[in-house]
């Protein structure tokens, strides 16, 4: 046979290809029949014509020999199929699937013992739907069917498919038992989710032609389309219930935040304690990212300025601070000239009020590296650092000039609601000394500063903390390097020298 002659042949038919029940094969295959009793055997017989080309093109002229695709046993009422190729391949009549080699069910109810092709075309016709009936085709299962055989093809060893009732779905040996019930609830879903799919598949195309023809050529009268929103699809697209696994990117992400965001109304109507549930969740991812960000900026002794934009985003940090209800009215504030936005000669990190009460208060930001304490007085007592007392009086400095001026800047900056009668006023420097005896003095000290607030930068994190225990019942665990922090300690006394003269550069910098 020459090489033209075989381009006429089908090349590698989809041995999946035969409709569910189909009973006309595409090339004449015929059931080779072998009766003993009540046992009856029967091989497929491809044509003449196939065998004989794939003889020529793949084995040199030899024809490959058919073997049994079928065991019927009337006595214990069973069939055995062993799905076989039968297309234009140099595997004809070799094993269809990689690993399962047999497939057995119930012989349907009332059947003749056949002696011949169409007695056994006929008992064919009468087995279970979605298995293919046709031997033209190789018999296993139809198309819609196919996964169910890839996926026992994932357990290790096994090789036979057993159809039974009354028989629990499990692994055995070599063979994947799968009950009957189960199997038609396999079906009957997979034949559902073709027919979806055929019906989504001509929607996609309805759209595509109408936005690249009629769109195209009268926009005007016929408006772009696109694919209409389907209950359940944001459900199934995420993974259904292992959803929360999923992690989204780029617009998909934007997208499902914009949705998230114009259905919030009807999401809290709707499904409150899911709605409370996905505010809770957001808190905490924002309160974890926060977190990190503070212990970063910790770990890295950030400056005022750092410090500084931290607070511009998450102005709630000024209410821990305070204690109470506090919104800012400007960052780096001037209180010393004619209006708050500049042109002073004193500037305040943060100038906020009281929402409820217009309470001005001023916020003084300084290091968490800051020292607190100075070296050693006597015995085990420590008087408070230089740089300590300077931001002391340098935020009481702020409050002095804010109540002398307080007049013109109402007037220029139209705040005209802000009131001084008692301004707070909130330093946040350092971190809490390492020794009881260094803590007790640091106690002492700040206790004693009746118009300011001392506040160490640790403490200020705990309390964030302790805000995230609250909402989730869980203790965040920190990201700080331990030895970060032993670092701290034994470094407390012999850098509080070196502490002391940085302290005294940044307090000669006019910019602090």
């Amino acid at each position: 046979m020459s090489e033209d002659q075989f381009s006429n042949l089908p090349q590698e038919k989809s041995p999946d290809a035969a409709p569910a029940g189909s009973r006309f094969p595409y090339a004449e295959a015929r059931f080779v029949v072998t009766r003993k009793d009540n046992h009856v055997s029967a091989m497929i017989r491809a044509s003449d014509s196939l065998v004989q080309a794939v003889a020529a093109y793949y084995h040199e002229g030899q024809e490959p020999q058919p073997r049994t695709a079928i065991q019927m046993d009337f006595d214990a009422q069973t069939i055995r199929i062993f799905p076989q190729v039968v297309f234009f391949s140099d595997r004809l009549y070799g094993q269809k699937y990689r690993k399962v080699r047999e497939i057995q069910i119930p012989l349907p109810e009332y059947t003749n013992i056949p002696d011949d092709h169409f007695g056994v075309v006929d008992v064919m016709h009468g087995i279970l739907m979605g298995l293919i009936k046709d031997p033209s085709y190789g018999l296993g299962v139809v198309k819609e069917m196919r996964p169910l055989i890839s996926s026992v093809e994932k357990i290790k060893g096994v090789t036979r498919l057993v159809l039974a009732r009354n028989e629990r779905t499990r692994v055995e040996g070599d063979t994947f038992y799968l009950e009957l019930d189960e199997y038609n609830d396999l079906r009957n879903g997979m034949n559902r989710i073709v027919r979806l799919h055929q019906a989504e598949s001509l929607l996609e195309r309805e759209i595509m032609a109408h936005n690249a023809s009629i769109h195209v050529a009268e926009p005007g009268q016929f408006e772009f389309k696109e694919r209409p929103y389907k209950p359940g699809t944001v459900f199934k697209l995420l993974g259904g219930h292992k959803s929360s696994d999923v992690r989204l990117r780029g617009k998909d992400r934007l997208g499902l935040i914009k949705a998230l965001t114009s259905n919030a109304e009807a999401i809290a109507r709707r499904d409150p304690k899911e709605f409370v549930q996905l505010q809770k969740d957001i808190e905490v991812v924002s309160l974890d990212r926060l977190i990190a960000s503070f212990e970063a900026n910790m770990r890295r002794n950030s400056n005022e300025s750092d410090w500084q934009r931290l607070l511009e985003l998450n102005p709630f940090l000024l209410s821990m601070l305070f204690g109470q209800p506090i919104v800012i009215l400007r960052p780096s504030a001037s209180v010393g000239g004619q209006t708050l936005g500049g042109g002073g000669t004193k500037i305040a990190d943060f100038l906020a009020a009281n929402p409820l009460t217009y309470n001005a208060a001023l916020v003084e930001i300084k290091r968490p590296k800051t020292l607190l304490l100075g070296s050693e007085y006597r015995g085990g007592v420590y008087p408070p650092s230089r740089e300590l007392m300077g931001s002391v009086t340098q935020v009481l400095d702020q409050r002095l000039k804010l109540l002398t001026n307080i007049a013109q800047i109402r007037y220029n900056s139209k705040v005209n609601d802000l009131d001084v009668s008692a301004v707070e006023c909130v330093v946040v420097a350092g971190r809490t000394p390492p020794t009881n005896a260094a803590i007790a003095s640091f106690e002492l000290v700040r206790s004693q500063f009746k118009d300011v607030r001392v506040i160490t930068f640790d403490e200020l994190l705990e309390r964030l903390k302790l805000l995230r225990e609250l909402l989730t019942g869980e203790r965040y665990v920190s990201e700080l390097d331990e030895e970060e922090d032993q670092d701290w300690i034994e470094g407390f006394e012999s850098d509080e020298g070196d502490a002391l003269e940085d302290s005294a550069d940044h307090d000669r910098d006019p910019s602090n």
